[in-house]
């Protein structure tokens, strides 16, 4: 039951920081478009682009590192296994993120770069990694 509690605890980072990474994302690379194809950035959507970013993570969570933190938290003790699993599964993230978020022809057209992405997603994930182990330590019931 602990591990239960403490899964559904981490999901609120996770969607804090991955949104956050989505946005970094959307700034650094989204502002190379100029086109009137691309309505899903940030300059079009304002702060509803956040608002997708978050549901994006919401939804991403149960599929992607919640099974993962369920695996992490039951078998590996080393706490440096941990963070080098996390930032690797975010830069996954961030690889597939990338895929999903611009299509083929806007990355050569526009000469975005996937690498920025998964160096976002994968600090989201190290992040989240030093989160877990914060709230492992200190929430008593988790």
């Amino acid at each position: 039951m602990k591990t239960f509690y403490h899964c559904l605890i981490m999901w609120i980072p996770f969607i804090v920081l991955f949104a956050l990474a989505g946005f970094g994302l959307e700034v650094l690379e989204g502002r190379k478009i100029r086109t009137s194809e691309y309505m899903t950035g940030f300059r079009d959507l304002g702060v509803g682009y956040m608002f997708l970013m978050g549901s994006f993570a919401f939804i991403l969570y149960p599929i992607s590192f919640l099974p993962l933190t369920l695996l992490v938290s039951r078998f590996m003790k080393n706490w440096l296994y941990k963070v080098a699993s996390f930032t690797l599964c975010g830069g996954a993230i961030g690889a597939f993120s990338f895929i999903i978020i611009y299509d083929s022809r806007f990355i050569e057209e526009y000469n975005v770069s996937i690498v920025n992405s998964m160096l976002f997603f994968g600090i989201a994930g190290f992040l989240y990694a030093l989160v877990e182990n914060a709230v492992k330590k200190n929430i008593k019931f988790v």
